[in-house]
């Protein structure tokens, strides 16, 4: 609990990836990307309840090992690719709170597939989220220049153009601006009215929590060995 509200912390694990298969259930430096998040939530004080939501029940004994409580499996309705992230966390949430008997006024989503995350991030999310009145708080990473919106092309009918017509007036990465970002799902923090009311994550009220060291989300085999990477890199600082 923090300043009154009760926390529930969801880490969403369904077991049908298709680009890295099992994705939740593979290693990173030891730990099961499951394990992981597990791990990084048990050192928040400030959570009441550590859920996984999945429809296996092989990951769910995966995150109980490391802390996260599976009272529940996923229907299969909500656990296909076009399975919204809302109606994922909306069924986590109403379940949870049919289980304990208790209303949960905060709801974090924690993404195995995120991580390089650390328990401060999770916190101050959760300070932000509290302190501000916002509806959400969502953690980003800068988008590199790289993939710019300015730089980005598209092909249609063999030919290329740009995305945004402004970038054929680009003459140097100097003269792009760097504010966009990208949600590197190390931690969505929102109100159950944001949730259950709104039937958003981002609103016009969503609290950005900016991330400095690199991001990186699991979607190919390589990401994961770029994580592998990131995480030595930080051992050796």
């Amino acid at each position: 609990m923090f300043m009154g509200k009760k926390i529930l912390a969801v880490v969403p694990a369904r077991s049908g990836s298709k680009g890295v298969p099992d994705k939740n259930m593979r290693v990173l430096a030891g730990k099961t990307l499951i394990g992981r998040a597990g791990e990084c939530l048990k050192q928040v004080q400030w959570i009441d309840k550590r859920i996984i939501s999945t429809d296996s029940p092989i990951y769910a004994r995966e995150g109980e090992k490391y802390g996260l409580e599976a009272p529940f499996l996923r229907p299969k309705e909500l656990s296909i690719d076009t399975a919204s992230a809302l109606d994922t966390m909306t069924h986590a949430l109403l379940e949870a709170e049919n289980t304990y008997k208790e209303t949960f006024d905060i709801i974090l989503i924690i993404q195995p597939t995120s991580p390089l995350r650390a328990s401060e991030d999770i916190e101050n999310s959760i300070r932000l989220l509290v302190n501000l009145k916002a509806d959400s708080v969502v953690t980003v990473n800068k988008l590199s220049l790289d993939s710019h919106p300015k730089k980005i092309l598209t092909i249609k009918n063999n030919r290329l153009n740009f995305f945004n017509k402004a970038g054929k007036f680009v003459t140097s990465r100097q003269s792009l601006d760097d504010s966009y970002y990208w949600r590197n799902g190390v931690c969505y923090a929102l109100t159950r009215n944001c949730l259950i009311k709104k039937k958003q994550i981002i609103t016009n009220n969503t609290v950005p929590l900016v991330i400095e060291r690199e991001g990186v989300s699991i979607d190919e085999p390589i990401d994961l060995e770029w994580a592998e990477f990131l995480l030595n890199r930080e051992k050796r600082l």
